[in-house]
């Protein structure tokens, strides 16, 4: 269960009558691809520089500096009982200089495989924000492509964000299945004997 702030919630129960004007805050955790250093980077669906203070997941405020004018939108944010594994975009311009510098600055940019990724967002009323920005979603980068357009439009880049716990849920281990494991049980055991030869199979586990 997620608990928002008051205000926060209160923006969001009224936007059927009074519209809605959500700000979106991307915090990316890359790696610099000579020295392996982490290297963050705020990105925000704004058009100047902030600094502000966010909720990190373990709870304490942290100000942050974000980047804005990077064409920033962000889609996809559900929140499910069950163990859906739902993927979030965050959308970002090809031509703004902040998306340069990520994607390709000091000759190929940051390596953003797996990057750490929080998502905070807020509204925006009168041109004030309505609540500091809330945590919305924690995950890492799964996939980026980035978009070449034909002469004359505009290319951009799509992050698609996961939660890492239902990345890692989703995952096999070959060390849970693989034929070596399986015949530590029982010498005889050939139940993954095809295990790493195939990407898949259905087995009738009572006729082997």
């Amino acid at each position: 269960m997620q608990f928002l702030d008051a205000s926060f919630a209160a923006s969001l129960a009224a936007a059927p009558e009074g519209g809605l004007a959500p700000v979106h805050f991307v915090w990316i955790v890359g790696r610099d691809r000579e020295t392996g250093a982490a290297v963050p980077i705020g990105l925000w669906s704004g058009a100047e520089e902030i600094s502000i203070e966010v909720a990190h997941p373990g709870g304490a405020a942290q100000r942050r500096d974000y980047i804005g004018g990077c064409g920033l939108t962000v889609e996809g944010l559900r929140y499910v009982a069950d163990l859906t594994d739902n993927a979030v975009s965050v959308a970002l311009s090809a031509i703004a200089d902040p998306v340069r510098d990520l994607v390709c600055g000091s000759g190929q940019g940051l390596d953003l495989r797996l990057a750490y990724v929080e998502i905070h967002a807020t509204t925006m009323t009168g041109g004030a924000f309505t609540s500091a920005p809330q945590l919305q979603w924690v995950g890492i980068v799964d996939d980026g492509p980035i978009s070449t357009p034909a002469a004359g439009g505009e290319g951009g880049i799509a992050l698609s964000i996961r939660s890492e716990i239902m990345t890692q849920l989703g995952m096999s281990s070959p060390a849970k299945s693989s034929d070596a494991h399986q015949k530590r049980r029982a010498a005889r055991d050939r139940f993954c004997e095809a295990a790493a030869l195939i990407g898949a199979r259905t087995i009738q586990w009572y006729k082997t």
